[in-house]
């Protein structure tokens, strides 16, 4: 039997994911990536240590485009993007610089993170995004400190000022992007009123997301959308 090999994009809806890093500074109760054992709808997200150069992603984008166009380019897969601060804004820069040719400089750019960039990288990136990136959204989750703590599981050196950090990262994003959504995911425990106060007190939008499970989220799902592969051997 062959293992499938890393997928570095992947389709879904109408965006096309890029899947840049597998690490991520928080273990969150509602990733599905242990329980999917790393796949996403058919396409295979665990990069097996290889992570992806800029050329390389939108090598694979253009193939993807080229293939049948999609509306946006989204930095989301099973890690944080902003690990990988670099990567991700040559990227954008790329498209938006029309150095990414046949990816169109119009494309719209999208970063889904955790927001806990700025505490990684011990400075505010977001003014490095500005021009680069259309839109962000940041997995809030909870108004509460601790309630953020418990759901999101923080690595040690991030625990402490981490709900800050994420708060201070929403702040900037919405003073500096076009586009700033706070996200939480609806599991019957978080006070979604409060979590709506707290974004627009910070500044952003809002979305609720449906917690994904095995049965509901992959019977919704119905055909696994396609992904281009990196040349990685698992």
């Amino acid at each position: 039997m062959t293992t499938p090999e890393p997928s570095v994009v992947y389709r879904y809806n109408n965006g096309l994911y890029v899947n840049l890093t597998n690490r991520c500074p928080t273990d969150c109760i509602f990733c599905i990536k242990k329980a999917w054992k790393m796949d996403y709808h058919g396409s295979l997200l665990d990069l097996a240590g290889h992570e992806p150069s800029a050329r390389e992603v939108l090598a694979l984008a253009g193939q993807e485009w080229e293939r049948a166009p999609f509306e946006e380019l989204v930095f989301c897969g099973y890690g944080e993007p902003t690990i990988r601060l670099d990567e991700l804004l040559a990227c954008a820069r790329l498209i938006k610089t029309a150095q990414a040719a046949p990816l169109p400089r119009s494309l719209r750019v999208r970063l889904n993170t955790n927001g806990l960039a700025n505490a990684v990288w011990g400075r505010d990136v977001v003014p490095e995004m500005k021009g680069l990136m259309d839109s962000v959204n940041v997995s809030l989750n909870t108004a509460d400190p601790a309630q953020w703590a418990a759901l999101m599981r923080p690595l040690p050196e991030w625990a402490a000022q981490g709900f800050e950090k994420v708060k201070e990262f929403i702040r900037s994003a919405a003073r500096t992007l076009p586009e700033t959504v706070a996200t939480a995911v609806d599991n019957g425990a978080v006070d979604l009123e409060q979590f709506r106060a707290l974004a627009a007190e910070l500044g952003a939008a809002t979305r609720i997301r449906r917690p994904l499970d095995d049965a509901a989220s992959r019977g919704a799902a119905g055909t696994p959308p396609s992904a281009s592969r990196g040349g990685v051997k698992p």
